[in-house]
């Protein structure tokens, strides 16, 4: 099997639960590598530090699998673990039928994303080795979980592009269905597999849900970067007078008035397709005010080369939303972008509440992803979400 040689400082890195070995870590290789191939890792001295995926095209060079040398990369491993995650999700966390079900390497399942929403399963593979075992997963999945009736390949995006895969949207495993309807507390969503990601974004649950103790009657609310109208709904429904919900996609729009007439709140969100910039520079322009701002954007860092530009733009839309928010307003702002931490993220809304010429105050403790997209402590790769809800005041 061939050999992975990586230089100390990743050596100490996989000792400590990491399960990535980037390029740049690598020392030498010694064999041939064809992406998904399995091999091997090793220190400088000969230590055996676990086997994986490799792929020589990509900036992740080895995604670890195993530390154990004994084990089989075999399809009843991946079997084994996924029950093991989905047992995790149902018993410890007590999901019902709608949760990410594997969450890549927090799941020991590198390079494979699984959520349900109820009877359909929404796969995602952005590993070549990973790949190779398609099949195998889909129907571990439905073997599983016999309430899952629809496996669909949801394989599109950059990092199937960064592995030299193809992109590939389809029913995989099942019957022939694209959409279902999902419950979050009060909240009815329509989840269309052909929509963005794995169809819905499961990892705003916990902040969408505690947005509505903050909404009060009469309030009036802006949610930009809206997709399908997530926080927009809960703010209707926890009785906002007025919601204003912006997205730049016509097609997520259309879903979102779905949701909206689907929760009875439609005369009470008014959806706006267009630039989430030009848009708020127009409210801005009209001197609009709101109670509350949510800012939830894509996200802008996609690699660390791109920190510098990414955090710019995330502190020009949070100065906009700064400026759109009443003296004594909320600002939800939230960041999904893996490559900006949480200071990084509070420095850069720090620097715009000064330019804003406004006070923050900390309403509820850092916010992160949902639980069933769980933070393995000793990979940092694995923590990506960070929410803010801050009380916002004029500096007088």
């Amino acid at each position: 099997m061939t050999k992975v040689i990586v230089d100390a400082q990743a050596a100490r890195a996989i000792g400590k639960g990491a399960m990535i070995v980037f390029k740049k870590g690598v020392v030498r290789v010694e064999g041939e590598i064809r992406p998904g191939d399995i091999v091997e890792v090793y220190t400088r001295g000969g230590k055996f530090l676990g086997k994986g995926f490799a792929n020589p095209n990509s900036n992740i060079m080895v995604r670890i699998v195993t530390k154990d040398k004994d084990v089989e990369i075999n399809k009843e491993l991946f079997r084994e673990r996924i029950r093991k995650a989905n047992e995790y999700r149902k018993k410890v966390l007590r999901y019902g039928n709608v949760y990410r079900m594997v969450y890549g390497e927090a799941d020991y399942l590198p390079g494979l994303i699984v959520d349900r929403f109820n009877d359909i399963a929404s796969l995602q593979i952005s590993s070549a080795g990973m790949e190779r075992f398609k099949m195998d997963v889909a129907e571990a999945i439905m073997e599983i979980e016999p309430g899952i009736e629809t496996v669909f390949e949801k394989n599109t995006g950059r990092s199937r592009r960064r592995e030299g895969l193809p992109e590939i949207e389809r029913v995989l495993l099942g019957k022939e269905k694209y959409r279902t309807v999902i419950e979050e507390g009060r909240a009815k969503f329509i989840v269309d597999m052909r929509g963005q990601k794995t169809g819905f974004f499961l990892d705003q649950r916990e902040n969408r849900l505690a947005l509505e103790k903050w909404v009060r009657p009469g309030d009036r609310i802006l949610d930009v970067f809206t997709y399908t109208g997530g926080f927009a709904i809960h703010a209707a429904i926890a009785g906002a007078d007025e919601v204003i919900a912006i997205d730049k996609s016509p097609r997520a729009i259309e879903t979102a008035k779905e949701n909206a007439k689907l929760n009875g709140v439609e005369d009470r969100i008014k959806f706006i397709v267009g630039s989430a910039f030009e848009e708020m520079e127009k409210l801005m322009k009209r001197g609009e005010k709101f109670d509350i701002v949510i800012l939830d954007p894509p996200a802008f860092v996609q690699h660390e080369k791109d920190l510098k530009a990414g955090l710019r733009a995330y502190f020009n839309v949070n100065f906009a939303g700064l400026n759109l928010v009443k003296d004594g307003g909320i600002l939800v702002t939230c960041s999904c972008s893996q490559h900006v931490d949480l200071q990084a993220f509070k420095d850069m809304i720090i620097a715009a509440a000064a330019k804003a010429g406004k006070f923050l105050k900390m309403l509820e403790p850092y916010r992160t992803q949902a639980p069933d997209h769980p933070i393995l402590m000793a990979s940092k790769d694995t923590e990506y979400l960070k929410c803010l809800f801050l009380y916002v005041e004029d500096m007088r």
